[in-house]
């Protein structure tokens, strides 16, 4: 009897781990496909209407995060500091090629924002400033970085969310 209930035992504690393990699998092969997705999604550019110099449809069906926002704009991907002099940052090394950003949630629009980040080249074809969500029609761009965009739809809007916070001069 106590073999049998060990046994029987061992089996359940087995089909309990088989569970647990088909889960686990579940739940990797899911984010897997989602992981998938989000390396492709930035190949895939949201539809978008300039009307008036502005784009005034968000790109995405989320509202931006102003902090998010922000934090994509001191690193790498968004690089804002390169060019601009950005307000109440102690960094000293700040870009002057650009104008400052102090104020600019005042100056424009939020439509006006994010055609300048979208595609800057509809307002001024000769600027310096890079298109952040074009894929297609741009010059001098890397082999590994040709048919994509620089920032992902989301990532425009929380970098729209923390410029409109810059209202002071």
């Amino acid at each position: 009897m106590v073999l049998l209930d060990l046994i029987n035992n061992g089996e359940i504690i087995l089909r309990r781990s088989k569970i647990i393990y088909f889960k686990l699998f579940i739940f990797i092969l899911i984010n897997f496909y989602l992981f998938i997705c989000a390396s492709y999604s930035n190949n895939e550019l949201s539809a978008y209407k300039v009307i008036d110099y502005a784009i005034p449809l968000s790109l995405t069906t989320l509202k931006g995060d102003s902090k998010r926002g922000g934090n994509i704009a001191m690193s790498r991907a968004g690089n804002c500091l390169a060019c601009h002099e950005i307000p109440n940052i102690k960094d000293k090394f700040q870009g002057n090629i650009g104008p400052s950003l102090a104020g600019v949630g005042n100056r424009y629009t939020v439509g006006e924002l994010r055609l300048r980040l979208v595609d800057p080249y509809i307002i001024n074809p000769n600027t310096l400033m890079p298109a952040f969500y074009k894929s297609e029609g741009l010059i001098r761009v890397d082999e590994k970085y040709k048919g994509k965009s620089i920032l992902t739809a989301q990532q425009i809007e929380d970098v729209i969310s923390w410029l409109v916070t810059l209202k002071n001069n």
